[in-house]
């Protein structure tokens, strides 16, 4: 009867346990009260495009995408340290290699010094050819090759192993100016942004070049040529930070187009415990501005739904608990010889 009356008492003992845990865990397990829902889906995406805007106009002008005619210009000016091959096509004893002096000036055969300075390749041709035709040949031709660019430099900025200033040497494309640098860092972005002077207005433009779809996808037309003076700036890579509901929360870099769904599968996954309908994304917004937080469901992320939110650096994806399943990932029960216990770790610590 003794024996009886003490299980009866374990068992209510037991009971008022964990009607106490699970009252205790249901209070703790509600919305992460830094992280209320500000702003619709829909809102969030307008404000996101606002911003966007809002930081280019405040930058260089930016295109997406080098014109060509721009990327293969052959109006390089020819000055101090450059390297030029002469051919003359009606006598031989007149063809030579000559380096433009620091004053812009070339000695070439019967003609001693001859002034180059800022002239373009096919400039230098016609004055030479002048020059020929007055006293020595009749209806010369003549072909000036640049061998070497050494007047003009670039200069690597950024996330880049070497940053530096360079001589240009000879024409070169993006890739062989990365390897000059000795490559990229860790941290290096998706895109590099070359600024130059446009011939045309004399101002200085910025042009944006994918460097996923040239280093990773081999897209030749994206390994742009570079011209002397330009100016080559790779940023670092974005950092978006995953907390809350999922295996391994932490600081992420942002690829290029990175999704919610896609920060999350970096954090291993949402945890057994995660609750699927209440997925917050916090961005800010500026200085002087509240940072907005949208909620997304799992559902819609399967549904590509919220997969249309790429990443900003900044922003914080936060996966809220849910309190049956914090209980049923979290608890355990133990039986023993004529007793019973019970026993609950929070599966977040």
């Amino acid at each position: 009867m003794q024996i009886m009356k003490k299980c009866i008492q374990r068992f209510f003992c037991l009971a008022g346990l964990l009607h106490l845990l699970l009252a205790l865990l249901l209070q703790g397990c509600g919305s992460d009260p830094r992280f209320k829902e500000t702003v619709s889906i829909e809102e969030f995406k307008k404000q996101s495009v606002e911003q966007v805007a809002e930081v280019k106009e405040s930058n260089v002008p930016l295109t997406s995408s080098m014109p060509e005619d721009v990327s293969v210009s052959g109006d390089y000016l020819l000055g101090e340290g450059d390297l030029i091959s002469i051919q003359v096509f009606e006598t031989e004893e007149l063809n030579t290699e000559v380096r433009v002096s620091s004053t812009g000036v070339i000695n070439a055969p019967l003609l001693g010094d001859v002034n180059v300075l800022n002239l373009s390749a096919a400039e230098a041709e016609k004055k030479i050819e002048k020059l020929y035709a007055k006293d020595y040949l009749h209806n010369p031709h003549v072909a000036v090759h640049i061998k070497e660019h050494v007047s003009k430099q670039i200069t690597l900025l950024g996330a880049i192993k070497t940053p530096g200033t360079y001589n240009y040497v000879s024409r070169r494309r993006i890739l062989d100016i990365l390897a000059m640098g000795n490559g990229l860092t860790e941290k290096a972005g998706s895109f590099c942004y070359i600024t130059r002077q446009d011939p045309k207005t004399g101002s200085r433009v910025s042009y944006m070049v994918d460097l996923d779809e040239l280093m990773k996808k081999g897209d030749v037309e994206s390994n742009h040529t570079i011209l002397g003076g330009d100016v080559i700036y790779i940023p670092e890579s974005g950092q978006c930070f995953v907390d809350g509901a999922v295996r391994k929360p932490g600081t992420y870099p942002i690829s290029n187009n990175m999704s919610v769904s896609e920060a999350i599968a970096l954090a291993g996954g949402l945890a057994s415990y995660a609750d699927d309908d209440s997925i917050k994304l916090v961005r800010y917004m500026g200085k002087g501005k509240e940072r907005q937080v949208v909620s997304i469901s799992y559902n819609q992320l399967q549904a590509g739904v919220g997969d249309t939110l790429f990443l900003q650096d900044q922003d914080i994806i936060f996966a809220e608990s849910s309190a049956s399943g914090k209980l049923m990932a979290g608890s355990g029960l133990t039986i023993g010889f004529m007793g019973t216990g019970v026993s609950f770790r929070d599966p977040e610590n």
